[in-house]
């Protein structure tokens, strides 16, 4: 069973000055303005027939700005390199369709530059020849010489025979299996055909069935460079370099430019510690996997810049469950020299692009990356670790006090740094205790841990403060101050938690002749420094229970016997 293919790409082309005299070779105006393009179909032999037209709608499409995914490999129908636009070649609509887009432009005749572009490729499985399957076809036209370059040129056929792919979690209209590749890398090596007029040629058709549909994303990098090698700047204060070749490859030799006979280093990324003196030369060979280019050599020159550079990022977010994180927000980076441009990558290495950055959901606990370019180009990548997880609450269950003693619910649980803490009456946290350090009703309270994106979480805490018993105040109805030392005083007694106000007494006209504002204070039968005649008199006390919070109100006689 040979599975059938569709296939995602975009380009990064090294044309170095030459990229001057490519314009909208990125669709950067977003048209197909300097693009040709081709519609037609495919025979039963597998002989493509396409003829030149406009842009036809649904088969040349302009795609972006956009967020949307691929239905089958869940990846951006944008290129995920920051460019506005892309172009979708074909349709998922069947009928032995093919389309063609093609690029002629003329090579500088000095230098050397390279065509680096990055393909996905989805695949359908039905049991068709090799000749039957959908394809896209990737070449090289030497218009001057009026030949196809032999190498490089990409005929990828549907087969299972491709390395990195995925199976699909979507199947096809016929219940086939949809195989799928992200974003990977080919080359074309362009070194030999300087001042030669070049013409790409990018290719997709259905099955020669007629019942199975091939479909293409593609981008051209704007921002060309003279070589897709990162890392190869960097400012005071960096001790290293880690030189990063283009992502997609079977394998990395790395040496230095002036010695190509012994590599210094294999693998993707070459680390240099300490960091190079500035324009020091590397040169980087690169192995495609069989059938998907030629070994190629690329060039990088370190540049030191003379300005400083900070990159700043948390070491770890911690997330509530079911509240994406937004690494893209201006807080995550905050601290970081400005102008800083920032993209997110879900590798180390920086060539695996982070398709939603601004949602990172609850599913995706993990480790990303942000790389930041400073606006002089120095460059740094630092480790975000994402964590959704509900702050943790642990109470302590205070001893019992009786009242008026009082309970500190900041001192009921163990404080853990990061979070802030708030107290309330109810569970549902929306009735907040007012003076939470001095709790005097006994009950349960509820604590509430919060991190610093907003993720909460409830502790639950009982307080037993055992309550006074009622109050009572009894008072004598009768005194004698006659100095005997036998009921000379007039003052009363209480129980319970009282606090006083005020106890007035007044003679039968009304006139007030004594007023005590504490226990402390008693009435001898005197007004102003002498004695009062012997007759009935009236008292009011005015004071508060303390632990009902309520008015106290009482009034009585007393008589005075002299």
């Amino acid at each position: 069973m040979k599975p059938l293919k569709y296939l995602f790409f975009f380009l990064l082309i090294n044309f170095g000055a030459f990229a001057q005299t490519t314009p909208n070779i990125g669709f950067e105006n977003g048209t197909f303005d300097n693009w040709e393009c081709f519609a037609g179909t495919i025979g039963g032999t597998g002989n493509i027939i396409v003829s030149p037209t406009s842009p036809l709608p649904g088969r040349h499409t302009i795609i972006g700005p956009t967020k949307e995914l691929d239905q089958y490999g869940k990846f951006p129908i944008q290129c995920p390199n920051g460019s506005k636009y892309s172009i979708m070649l074909g349709n998922s609509q069947t009928g032995g369709q093919a389309e063609r887009v093609t690029y002629t432009f003329t090579a500088p005749s000095t230098g050397a530059y390279s065509i680096i572009f990055n393909y996905a490729v989805v695949l359908e499985n039905p049991t068709h020849a090799v000749f039957q399957q959908p394809k896209f076809t990737a070449f090289v036209y030497d218009v001057t010489d009026d030949r196809y370059i032999d190498c490089p040129s990409f005929d990828f056929v549907a087969g299972s025979d491709l390395p990195g792919f995925k199976l699909s979690t979507v199947s096809g209209a016929k219940g086939n299996s949809i195989f799928y590749k992200e974003w990977s890398t080919a080359t074309i090596d362009l070194k030999n055909y300087l001042g030669k007029t070049i013409r790409l040629e990018f290719t997709t058709n259905d099955c020669t069935l007629g019942g199975h549909f091939g479909y293409a994303y593609i981008d051209v990098e704007d921002n060309t460079t003279s070589s897709p090698i990162t890392g190869n700047a960097y400012c005071l204060g960096q001790n290293a370099v880690t030189l990063i070749g283009p992502t997609g490859f079977a394998d990395y030799y790395w040496y230095s430019a002036a010695d190509l006979t012994k590599p210094i280093w294999r693998g993707q990324s070459y680390r240099i510690t300490p960091a190079p003196p500035d324009m020091s030369k590397y040169a980087l060979q690169i192995f495609p996997y069989d059938g998907l280019g030629c070994i190629d050599t690329l060039y990088t020159t370190i540049n030191q810049i003379n300005s400083g550079f900070k990159l700043v990022v948390p070491d770890t977010i911690v997330a509530c469950p079911g509240v994406p994180v937004d690494l893209t927000a201006p807080s995550i980076t905050a601290g970081s020299s400005p102008g800083t441009s920032f993209s997110y990558f879900a590798d180390s290495l920086a060539t695996v692009y982070l398709y939603n950055p601004n949602s990172i959901t609850d599913d995706g606990n993990g480790t990303y990356y942000i790389k930041g370019i400073s606006t002089e180009g120095c460059t740094n990548t630092l480790p975000v670790h994402v964590v959704f997880r509900r702050p943790g609450i642990t109470t302590i269950e205070p001893a019992a006090v009786n009242f008026p003693s009082t309970v500190d619910l900041s001192k009921t649980f163990i404080p853990q740094a990061g979070l802030t803490y708030s107290y309330y009456s109810n569970s549902e946290g929306t009735i907040p205790v007012v003076n939470y350090t001095a709790v005097k009703y006994g009950g349960t309270y509820y604590i509430k841990a919060t991190n610093a994106t907003g993720c909460t979480a409830v502790g639950a805490v009982n307080v037993t403060i055992i309550p006074p018993p009622a109050y009572t105040i009894t008072a004598p109805n009768t005194f004698t101050p006659n100095n005997d030392g036998i009921n000379d005083h007039f003052n009363f007694t209480t129980t319970g938690v009282i606090t006083f106000n005020t106890l007035k007494i007044f003679n039968r006209y009304g006139q007030q002749v004594f007023n005590a504002k504490s226990f402390e204070e008693y009435w001898d039968g005197n007004y102003n420094g002498k004695n009062l005649p012997a007759g009935t008199y009236y008292w009011i006390f005015d004071g508060e229970d303390d632990y009902n919070n309520v008015k106290i109100n009482k009034a009585g006689s007393i008589t005075l016997i002299r």
